[in-house]
């Protein structure tokens, strides 16, 4: 009769090492999925200074930009490390095989939405198959908006969209149509994309938020 309480003890023992086990597996998993690396090259003495620029950039907000374009893509970032070259030519995305490139000289917060604009573009390669007469900016623009309120708030989403459009026709183009549609054209256009491209198709897209939960 003296012994239940010692079983009782040693069931009660098993169990919080059980859960220890169970917390320490969560992290590891968290671990893998860390934010990626990404090497800003500078690609003349020149443009060392604003390659640390954006080495700050991501330093300070790496973490939630990942977090909010894969909250608002229902999709997980699909590279651990990414190069960019940082110099005074016109940015792009790079490719599986070469580094995206990043204008060195635009002010702070032009850096910053041109960073995530960049990634946003490599994140969505993904999607191998596009929705027809929708571009790859159009595509992009569904959610890029969202991602900038996400990590830097509204008034600076809105300044963004307005300075993208002054780039050209196509960018004017491409913002104009995805400021059109309300969010729940939004949501239903994603969740078509998604099906395309073989991945579940209950994408919340009104909702999800990488600070939700």
């Amino acid at each position: 009769f003296g012994r239940i309480p010692i079983i009782i003890l040693l069931l009660r023992i098993r169990l919080q090492l059980v859960c220890a086990i169970s917390v320490v597996a969560l992290l590891t998993s968290i671990a893998a999925r860390a934010q990626p690396d990404i090497v800003f090259m500078a690609s003349s003495p020149e443009d060392q200074y604003d390659a640390s620029v954006y080495q700050e950039i991501w330093n300070e907000d790496g973490e939630r930009i990942v977090a909010a374009l894969e909250a608002r893509t229902c999709l997980s970032f699909p590279e651990s490390r990414v190069w960019a070259a940082v110099a005074e030519a016109t940015s792009h995305s790079g490719g599986p095989d070469h580094p995206m490139r990043l204008r060195a000289s635009y002010i702070r917060p032009v850096k910053q939405s041109t960073l995530v604009h960049e990634l946003g573009h490599r994140h969505l390669w993904q999607l191998a198959n596009r929705l027809d007469n929708i571009d790859g900016h159009m595509t992009l623009f569904l959610v890029l908006d969202r991602v900038w309120a996400e990590v830097w708030g509204e008034e600076f989403s809105s300044d963004r969209v307005r300075g993208e459009a002054g780039w050209g026709p196509e960018y004017a183009s491409a913002w104009a149509w995805a400021r059109s549609l309300d969010p729940e054209e939004r949501r239903r256009l994603w969740n078509q994309l998604l099906t395309m491209n073989g991945f579940p198709n209950d994408c919340d897209w009104l909702n999800n938020s990488a600070s939700a939960g």
